[in-house]
């Protein structure tokens, strides 16, 4: 049995971080993130997630899109990233963590290929807060 490929990304938005990652596994499961539901206008779920993972594996993944949310600047996405080097830090190891768990969990039935880019602090950001004292770092 040939394994299904995977790629392992946050999207902005996107609910999940697992896309397919070769014609035949999209074939078979589809487009948009894999390990994600997809609602209706009115919050009902019209497809449940086609990769079922632990809740523990999908409460990492929930937290780290809804941080990934706030890596574009706010209130202008092509200024700085708010994020400091700490931050960067933090989340790039929690993917590394989910990387790991998502392995262990799939890593008989799929390839997984990691295209999460790494952060590290934008390095314009003090020169950026210094000439926009209204915005603040993300510690």
């Amino acid at each position: 049995m040939t394994k299904g490929t995977l790629r392992f990304f946050f999207e902005h938005g996107a609910g999940g971080c697992l896309w397919a990652g070769d014609e035949a596994t999209q074939s078979k499961l589809g487009l948009g993130p894999l390990d994600a539901a997809v609602y209706d206008l009115q919050g009902h779920v019209v497809l449940p997630p086609r990769i079922s993972l632990p809740s523990n594996v999908q409460s990492l993944i929930s937290r780290l899109d809804q941080e990934y949310l706030s890596y574009l600047n706010p209130l202008y996405p092509p200024d700085p990233s708010l994020w400091t080097q700490a931050r960067c830090d933090r989340f790039n190891n929690d993917v590394d963590q989910l990387l790991v768990l998502l392995h262990d969990e799939l890593g008989t039935k799929f390839v997984i290929i990691d295209r999460q880019k790494r952060h590290a602090e934008d390095h314009a950001l003090g020169e950026f807060l210094a000439a926009n004292p209204n915005q603040k770092p993300m510690p």
